[in-house]
């Protein structure tokens, strides 16, 4: 006849072993780490995810990027990056006419971010480039608005374009738009000004005048960085700038 075996407390033991209290606890900080790097990728603020979303940009697909929720609203380095990489696909798509007042209402948000979120720039070039693309969304995104709204968006535009002009005051794109900032702040008034108004006004627009010009005579005789791409956009602000001077009867 078969008869259980009996087992001793020696043998119990070794079934059900009592595990040491140092693996323990080290197999939990090792779930607990696990835990927190998935939760970092997924968060929005991670390295892993950076790397990915520039990975989608150099492949050109801003509808991927734009679609993503960007979540993470404290200063690091990779929480920067990702608002600024979202903000520059929707300019992008706003700049190829895909939902423009939309798109540019995103791009101006996110690059606000983006330098918001930045606690410091190790690349003064990315932050320049950084700082006219915000100047960019702002400039297309008034341009379709009226109202409150383009009198809000105004003067976001001018205030972007005082940071802008704080990094390099003599660039080509901070010139220009300081200029066209100062412009459109005067705009609004110019049907309805007095006496006392105008020569302020006129004085104004003289000295606005007089920097587009003397830039413009500069690109002449040297290769200025970013001349090429502003070229025809300096052309406009002159006809602009005249025009507004004429509207104000300045003489």
């Amino acid at each position: 006849m078969w008869h259980r075996e009996k087992r001793g407390a020696h043998d119990q033991a070794n079934l059900c072993p009592v595990m040491d209290p140092a693996f323990y606890f080290a197999k939990r900080l090792m779930v607990a780490a696990g835990c927190l790097m998935l939760m970092a990728a997924f968060s929005g603020c991670s390295t892993l995810r950076v790397h990915q979303m520039q990975r989608r940009a150099d492949q050109g697909d801003d509808a991927w990027i734009i679609a993503q929720t960007i979540d993470c609203d404290t200063p690091s380095p990779a929480c920067g990056q990702l608002h600024r990489i979202k903000g520059k696909a929707c300019l992008r798509l706003a700049e190829r006419g895909t939902k423009p007042a939309t798109h540019y209402g995103c791009a101006s948000d996110e690059l606000a971010k983006a330098m918001a979120l930045t606690p410091t720039w190790d690349n003064l070039d990315k932050q320049f480039e950084t700082a006219e693309r915000y100047c960019d969304a702002l400039d297309g995104l008034q341009r379709l608005q009226s109202g409150k709204a383009a009198d809000t968006t105004r003067v976001r535009l001018l205030d972007a374009a005082q940071r802008l002009y704080q990094l390099a005051p003599g660039s080509v794109p901070a010139i220009y738009y300081m200029s066209i900032a100062q412009l459109r702040q005067l705009t609004p008034r110019l049907e309805t000004l007095n006496a006392a108004e105008r020569l302020p006004v006129c004085s104004r627009l003289k000295r606005t005048v007089n920097q587009v010009l003397s830039l413009m005579e500069t690109a002449k005789r040297e290769q200025l960085p970013d001349w090429n791409r502003f070229a025809k956009r300096y052309q406009r602000l002159t006809f602009d700038l005249g025009a507004a001077m004429h509207a104000a009867e300045c003489r």
